[in-house]
């Protein structure tokens, strides 16, 4: 316990002001249930949590509008989101359980927008991406594939050669196709004559590129370009001032997601033209194209969107499909309709014709500008990511919301996540279990906090006691159900004569997985002390010295 003496008041409240901000924001292993709190900002505009075992700060949710229903199971699996902004303290690919508790922070691979499993050589792997966000909305970067265990196991990037002008590999969309080649969106910057648009004829565009590559050699076996398919006379993205130079080529297209049919071909979308394009995976011609300036189907009531991200097939034969897209209805300084909405629909091949099968409407009824994702889920349920607002929320096919939460307060720049999807997932880590401990000599109780960052398998925690580091006569102490990310066991040190503690993981049948290092459990009042909770302990230091001296 830390004593100070009393300095005046004006200074008494602005240190429990101070200590107050500290406390709401190192909450560990949280979630919130309907927290007008977090909702009002109490916690910050980008809320997180902390553990003792791990220095993890991940954000928090706030499950703003809970499931609280027996008539109704979610299906299995996690719950992969990459928080990001200004305001996100720790931006990177973050996997929670369906009750928002952590199960992964992968942070340590850099901020991200694809963060997904993707099938490889026959067995699932993380896919996401990593580089520099670019403040024309695209990215340069590389993609990396990891396994289960957490291991890198490749890494690839686009491969346009021959290229003179800026070309970048972009985090809008990568897949890992059923021939275990990858396919990645680009940015290319090239010259082009921009009179015939209100622009200089010497001007230049960013031409949205998609390729698709070998994974192990880097190769390019396909490559597209909107360009020499789509003019820009079709799309929305007004000249204005850009295409003057290299440093802001104009965007007319902006491809966003990409998805392979089962005889090979590709679904493409175009945010700035309104439009999906089924193109040909042998000689890239549009085969058709749905929505926009130029559409070959009739548009059903409700079936328009504008400004779209993440179209996705659901069900398809040579006469009718289903598929999903995130209709933003929005962009930047421009608002098309009130709201967004994740879209299910229908399109005939006999009468070319798309209807509405259901929309889903937002939590909050707002728009999100840019970013989104609408998942089909395996009982028929929809998952939906509000992508530029900091929101997840699922329906029933029928569109009843289910349940919504957020994770983080204000949206935008501040918090943002471009996809929030779900996957099973079997996470099998190879480096050992985390522990941290804090022991209260005066009545010799010690906390012991145990996790394993990425385990899926763990179902309890045996807390072992040895005499020295290396496990010398290890006895079991006590055993314990695991309780979300860090689950903490309390034991008496009085009772026995062990100077060393370890945890081990168990799965099913108590079968052991994985035991931590051996670490003294000493005698002083914080023995060991991991993550952002010592900056607490430290910053607390720091003030009382500050204001009693």
């Amino acid at each position: 316990m830390i004593f100070y003496s009393s300095p005046p008041i004006h200074e008494s409240l602005g240190l429990l002001t101070l200590l107050s901000c500290l406390v709401q924001l190192a909450r560990s292993d949280s979630v919130f249930i309907a927290s007008s709190d977090y909702a009002a900002g109490a916690y910050g505009s980008g809320p997180f949590q902390s553990f003792f075992s791990v220095n993890s700060t991940p954000s928090v949710w706030n499950f703003a509008r809970p499931l609280n229903r027996t008539d109704v199971t979610l299906s299995s699996g996690y719950l992969f989101t990459a928080p990001r902004g200004s305001d996100t303290l720790s931006p990177g690919p973050l996997i929670y359980d369906n009750d928002g508790s952590l199960v992964w922070d992968g942070t340590s691979f850099g901020e991200t927008l694809v963060f997904q499993v993707e099938t490889y050589l026959g067995e699932p792997h993380i896919l996401t991406w990593a580089g520099d966000s670019l403040a024309s909305g695209v990215g340069s970067g590389y993609v990396s594939l990891i396994n289960n265990q957490y291991e890198l196991v490749a890494r690839f990037t686009t491969n346009l050669t021959g290229i003179t002008g800026p070309t970048y590999a972009d985090f809008h969309e990568s897949r890992i196709t059923t021939k275990n080649t990858a396919l990645m969106t680009a940015y290319q910057t090239k010259q082009m004559d921009l009179s015939s648009y209100g622009g200089p004829s010497n001007g230049y565009i960013s031409d949205s590129v998609f390729q698709e590559i070998n994974v192990t050699t880097g190769a390019a076996l396909f490559t597209w370009h909107a360009s020499e398919h789509v003019d820009p006379s079709e799309c929305y993205n007004k000249l204005g001032s850009e295409g003057t130079s290299t440093s802001n080529a104009w965007d007319y297209f902006h491809i966003n997601s990409i998805d392979v049919s089962e005889d090979g071909n590709f679904l493409i979308s175009s945010r700035h033209c309104f439009t999906i394009y089924y193109i040909n995976a042998t000689n890239g011609d549009i085969i058709w194209q749905m929505g926009g300036a130029k559409s070959d189907f009739a548009m059903g009531d409700g079936a328009s969107y504008s400004w779209q991200h993440h179209a996705r097939w659901i069900t398809k034969n040579d006469t009718y499909a289903t598929l999903t897209v995130f209709d933003n209805a929005g962009e930047y300084g421009e608002s098309d309709e009130s709201n967004s909405r994740g879209l299910h629909l229908a399109l005939n091949f006999t009468s070319m014709s798309v209807e509405l099968i259901q929309d889903f409407i937002p939590y909050n009824t707002t728009l999100s500008q840019s970013q989104g994702s609408v998942q089909l889920q395996p009982n028929g349920n929809f998952l939906v990511g509000w992508g530029f607002m900091p929101w997840a929320s699922e329906y029933s096919p029928s569109g009843e919301l289910l349940w919504a939460a957020q994770f983080g307060v204000v949206g935008g720049n501040y918090n943002e996540g471009y996809r929030a999807l779900r996957f099973n997932w079997t996470g099998e880590p190879t480096a050992p279990p985390s522990m941290s401990f804090i022991h209260t000599s005066k009545n010799n109780i010690t906390s012991v906090y145990a996790s394993w960052n990425g385990d899926t398998r763990t179902e309890r925690w045996e807390l072992i006691g040895a005499t020295d580091s290396s496990g010398s006569g290890a006895a079991s102490l006590y055993n314990k159900t695991r309780s979300g990310f860090e689950t903490t066991i309390t034991v008496n040190t009085a009772a026995h004569r062990y100077s060393y503690f370890a945890v081990r993981a168990l799965g099913s049948g108590n079968v052991p997985l994985g035991i931590s290092e051996f670490t003294n459990n000493g005698n002083g009042v914080a023995v060991l002390v991991n993550g952002f909770w010592r900056t607490v302990l430290v910053t607390v230091a720091i003030i009382y010295t500050v204001y009693t001296t």
